[in-house]
């Protein structure tokens, strides 16, 4: 759901088939991303305001099945928590190389995600269930051209016995400029983004549920090479909406808002 510098990354040049500039290529190779995400929130509430800081730096692999089948995981992932409890800085040494599964179309679509189980001490941050929802271009089903433009809408919905999560992506994308990575042609790709959601879940560790209810929106930009392969992304964005948290000693309203900023980068 929302995730500066752009960091150079070069793949290797190839030939340009016919339909690449509507497609992925079909490589079966590795591809591996950095990536970065900040997030600030901030909690108003009776007593004043709570502010809330996540940093998450991570080299992500993805590596694509036959048909549309696809697998993705953590080569390496730090998360740093700021607090009114101070920084925490949980291990993640065990949620390394655990695969998500997933379908990838062609062009660039992720759906049938199935997350592994995750370790407890990461409950509630960098959730890999829906770390690729939206981390690909979504491509159109014509060719790739300055001025192109579209749009797109997804629904994410999951739904457990403890927990119920509903985003909804409304998405306009406009082909802006080419550009070139090293050696690799590329075109600039503007997104924006209006973003809801609705979530229901838990409180770790703490015997009280939340439920929220978010609007937001979200800017951006992609690079895509006309060779059919993703080289990076930045994003923008704000959330803000009301929380309820909910617990045997009663109940207390209260507003969230919520800035995100993320980076991702093809890696050689």
């Amino acid at each position: 759901m929302l995730r500066t510098l752009l960091a150079s990354a070069a793949l290797l040049a190839c030939a340009l088939p016919a339909r690449a500039q509507s497609t992925y290529a079909s490589t079966r190779d590795t591809l591996r991303f950095r990536e970065s995400t900040q997030l600030r929130m901030t909690l108003t509430m009776p007593q004043g305001e709570m502010p809330v800081s996540v940093e998450q730096r991570s080299r992500v692999a993805v590596v694509r099945m036959p048909g549309d089948s696809a697998r993705g995981w953590f080569d390496s992932l730090s998360v740093a928590v700021s607090g009114p409890q101070g920084e925490q800085r949980p291990a993640t040494d065990s949620a390394l190389n655990l695969p998500v599964r997933f379908r990838l179309d062609s062009r660039g679509r992720v759906s049938n995600v199935v997350a592994p189980t995750w370790p407890a001490s990461l409950q509630g941050m960098a959730d890999p269930s829906h770390f690729f929802d939206d981390f690909f271009l979504r491509l159109p089903a014509q060719p790739l051209k300055i001025g192109l433009a579209w749009s797109d809408t997804t629904t994410t919905t999951d739904s457990t016995a403890e927990r119920f999560t509903r985003w909804i992506r409304r998405s306009d994308y406009r082909v802006e400029r080419d550009t070139t990575v090293g050696t690799t042609p590329a075109f600039v790709v503007s997104a924006k983004q209006n973003l809801s959601a609705t979530i229901s879940a838990p409180v770790p560790n703490q015997g009280m549920r939340s439920d929220a209810q978010l609007i937001g929106e979200s800017t951006g930009f992609f690079v895509f090479a006309k060779s059919g392969q993703l080289l990076g992304r930045r994003t923008e964005g704000k959330l803000e909406g009301p929380v309820k948290v909910s617990g045997a000693a009663g109940e207390m309203q209260m507003n969230q808002k919520i800035a995100v900023t993320s980076a991702v980068d093809a890696m050689k």
